[in-house]
């Protein structure tokens, strides 16, 4: 981020205006978030219509995406905003970083200790509170993926570990769907397909991953869990797909790459592979075309955007 840009006044003279689906789109960040910035941090000073509906410029896409880059790097939001504001060299600040690990790690232990006491109310708010102010990925990837496995890791220590579990998992599968439905109803881009691989019945990870491919304006058709290969060449013919996302939590063997790499000889638009199993390379996948997003979700959003973009020139959805 240049210095020009920290400190320039928000008051905008660009006649590029744009409302806040378009800047959620562009970042990633829900636009609830964005209003939560704006409401508790005043990071965000948008112009108004005489509606009173916000309206962005590419200005408020370059600070919003600054601030992404200093969360991901391991600052809370608040020192975010503070050091934005204050311009101030970012390299090696531990206290920013513990900050954010502590947050983290509370948000971690209440939810344990609300999923302990089997409190939906509990578990419902703190999961509020910290979507309300941090991107689904990272939510995702500092909190839910943490909390699911801290709870697969050690429910045979605990008397009512299973209905823990049980219980954890079957709330955010509730949740999450029901964010997936809203989200869906706004996304006007490009429609990607997500589903599990034929076998894998684990698909929390590849809701997530769709969830953040909504709030970017790609519309997702969710198969989830063990979808057979043969189903695709149909699927993306008669619902129009530019892309195909595939996840698995296990590593993938040789008689599944080689149905993938057939599948691939099919099919005309890329497809990607996400989930743990793609943090380790894959030959055969790689070779016939396929693409490893790899299981961090910020950089596999980035991978689907630079080989399938949502929307093309203009802002249409991309064809």
């Amino acid at each position: 981020m240049k210095r020009s840009l920290l400190l320039k006044s928000v008051a905008q003279d660009s006649t590029h205006f744009f409302p806040i689906r378009v800047l959620s789109e562009r970042t990633g960040v829900g636009g609830s978030t964005l209003r939560a910035w704006e409401r508790r941090y005043g990071l965000l000073s948008p112009q108004r219509t005489p509606k009173g509906h916000r309206l962005y410029t590419e200005q408020d896409v370059e600070l919003v995406e600054y601030v992404l880059e200093l969360l991901d790097e391991g600052h809370s939001l608040s020192t975010a905003v503070t050091q934005l504001k204050q311009d101030r060299d970012l390299a090696g600040n531990e206290p920013g970083m513990t900050e954010l690990a502590g947050i983290w790690a509370d948000y971690l232990a209440e939810t344990c200790r609300a999923v302990g006491n089997f409190s939906t109310e509990r578990v419902e708010a703190i999961y509020n509170e910290a979507s309300s102010l941090y991107p689904v990925e990272m939510v995702a990837e500092r909190l839910i993926e943490p909390m699911l496995s801290e709870l697969g890791s050690s429910w045979e220590s605990r008397d009512t570990g299973i209905a823990e579990e049980h219980f954890y998992a079957n709330w955010l599968r509730n949740r999450l769907a029901a964010r997936f439905h809203h989200a869906t109803g706004q996304a006007t881009g490009a429609r990607i397909v997500c589903a599990c691989l034929p076998g894998s019945y684990h698909d929390i990870g590849l809701i997530l991953f769709s969830i953040s491919a909504l709030a970017r304006g790609y519309r997702v058709l969710f198969l989830g869990a063990n979808v057979p290969l043969d189903v695709f060449p149909a699927v993306v013919k008669r619902s129009g797909s530019k892309g195909i996302v595939l996840s698995s939590r296990t590593l993938i063997e040789e008689p599944m790459q080689i149905q993938i790499e057939e599948l691939l000889d099919r099919l005309d638009i890329p497809v990607l592979l996400g989930g743990p199993a793609s943090d380790h390379p894959m030959h055969q996948f790689e070779r016939g075309g396929g693409i490893r997003l790899g299981s961090h979700v910020a950089v596999a959003m980035r991978i689907l955007s630079s080989n399938v973009p949502a929307f093309g020139r203009g802002g249409a959805a991309s064809r």
